[in-house]
């Protein structure tokens, strides 16, 4: 396969209060974001129509699509997941799956030069999303994505040592992002999301191998993960 410096990969976040899509093309990021609750139906198609027009390309020329899959707000992720089945199906172009704490950890390595971040967003119900990341040779290696309570949270955080933290969980969970000696707030981007896909270009598939799913950590939205209301 070649270089992941020439591919061009359009990438597209819903999973939070934000909406955002990402084009890498030539080493460079055309990016779409807003906060937008509820509304990420509405923007995300003319983001995508956006970023093609910035960088002056059509979408057939896209070699690849990257998926924020969440975990996050079930409407927004399932979103996300629809328009980026339908541009593989109308486009012919392969998939790669990113979650939404990878593209807040791999900000925060851009951003502040954070080797090892622990990515946090708030999964409702007195839980929250936990994902623990670390960046080995520029390249974003990652634990699997978790739904836990704060207090549990707490407890990992303090076993692993890690001394940064990002995401969206200050107002809810103020006693976990204390735990951090450095806490960034921040929703997750597509620009990152982007990025991320570059590193992992052998992971793409076709449509005919796998197609694109959702991560829900939580089954039911109304049930959390021990079956209480």
């Amino acid at each position: 396969m070649a270089n992941s410096k020439t591919k061009t990969i359009l990438a597209v976040e819903s999973s939070t209060k934000a909406c955002s899509v990402s084009l890498l093309y030539k080493d460079k990021n055309y990016t779409e974001f807003a906060i937008a609750p509820q509304q990420h139906a509405n923007f995300m198609l003319e983001m995508v129509e956006k970023v093609l027009d910035d960088a002056k390309i059509r979408g057939e020329q896209v070699d690849i699509l990257a998926l924020c899959k969440g975990p996050g707000a079930f409407t927004g992720v399932r979103i996300a997941t629809g328009v980026i089945q339908g541009l593989a199906y109308g486009w012919g172009k392969p998939v790669i799956s990113i979650t939404s704490l990878e593209a807040l950890a791999w900000q925060d390595y851009k951003e502040n030069g954070t080797h090892k971040t622990i990515a946090c967003l708030d999964a409702r119900m007195k839980e929250l999303y936990l994902q623990e990341c670390q960046v080995i040779n520029n390249k974003l290696k990652s634990s699997s994505p978790q739904i836990i309570s704060a207090e549990i949270a707490i407890e990992l955080i303090k076993k692993s040592g890690t001394k940064s933290g990002i995401g969206d969980i200050a107002e809810e969970f103020i006693k976990v992002c204390q735990e951090f000696d450095c806490w960034q707030n921040a929703y997750p981007n597509a620009k990152y999301i982007a990025q991320i896909a570059s590193q992992r270009i052998e992971q793409a598939k076709v449509l005919t191998e796998e197609i694109p799913q959702p991560l829900y950590l939580r089954n039911n939205i109304a049930v959390k993960k021990d079956g209480s209301q």
